[in-house]
């Protein structure tokens, strides 16, 4: 897909994985709106990536995807200052240690994760072009593999928490999103495609701007410094499977993809593997419905 002059949303395009898909997708001419919750970092992102490219189109809009009311004055804005979408990213995400909600009451992990992708994609799909074939890259995480999503205590009101468990089924939920997505886009005939990617294993900061500290010992201090740069990707190789997946001309609508290296750490794009719970005929629309009451966004419905 040629990405030139075309308008691309990325959330949490400050820092990361989304800093480095809005520098790979600038080089290729598209207009960026960094879509961020903190304007302060993300105007230095933005000086920064006009730095490494310096005919960069980008723009910030702030928003924090955990809430929905900035959820809906970010829509407003947009509307109002561009009025045409081609690509969203839905990159946003988060790690935290502690049990914390968002105003709404919803565990952190979910509402900033997968319920904010949930809302803010249906809040601007009005605003797709209707030329093309305009995508929605969500993405997710090689650790939804290895957990269960739980209906019955989706805020974690009941069991001990555990916030790699909370990150992992909201990741989960993320992969269920894209295809629940793509099968009502494509039941309604619409031109927008959705697809998912993952980064593998990057090292990135998201565990230590939300509150993961490391250890002080002078040993683990080391490997963290000198060793697992051996084994992770560096952002930009983790950001190529959201690049691939947002511009690249074989993807197709349900599509999901990572690094096809071992374990999904690291490597060049390909198909990534999906948790079984998530291909499951009912999950799909069991968590659609959960999501419109929880959000109060409703969009799509089944014909």
């Amino acid at each position: 897909m040629d990405t030139n002059h075309k308008t691309i949303v990325i959330t949490g395009a400050n820092s990361g994985i989304g800093y480095q898909v809005a520098c790979q997708l600038a080089l290729q001419g598209a207009h960026i709106v960094m879509a961020c919750r903190n304007p302060d970092k993300a105007k230095q992102a933005q000086q920064e990536l006009i730095d490494q490219v310096p005919d960069a189109n980008v723009c910030i809009l702030v928003v924090d995807v955990s809430e929905p009311a900035s959820i809906a004055e970010f829509t407003q804005h947009f509307a109002k200052r561009f009025g045409s979408l081609d690509i969203l990213i839905n990159n946003a995400g988060i790690v935290a240690p502690r049990l914390t909600h968002n105003s709404a009451g919803h565990e952190l992990h979910l509402a900033t994760n997968y319920l904010g992708s949930f809302a803010l994609t249906g809040s601007l799909l009005p605003y797709f072009s209707k030329q093309g074939s305009p995508r929605i890259v969500n993405v997710g995480s090689v650790a939804h593999r290895f957990g269960k999503f739980d209906f019955s205590d989706i805020n974690w009101e009941q069991q001990k928490f555990n916030h790699w468990k909370a990150y992992a089924r909201s990741k989960i939920a993320v992969a269920a999103f894209t295809l629940e997505l793509n099968r009502r886009l494509k039941q309604q005939g619409s031109n927008i495609v959705s697809v998912g990617a993952h980064p593998g294993l990057a090292a990135t900061d998201i565990g230590q701007k939300t509150g993961v500290t490391t250890a002080k010992n002078r040993f683990v201090q080391w490997y963290q410094d000198k060793m697992v740069a051996w084994v992770v990707a560096h952002p930009a190789d983790g950001a190529l499977p959201i690049v691939h997946a947002a511009t690249d001309e074989t993807v197709q609508g349900g599509d999901y993809y990572g690094p096809n290296g071992l374990f999904e750490i690291k490597g060049k794009p390909g198909k990534a593997r999906i948790n079984s719970q998530v291909l499951a005929a009912d999950f799909g629309p069991q968590l659609w419905a959960v999501s419109e009451s929880m959000t109060g966004v409703s969009y799509l419905s089944p014909l």
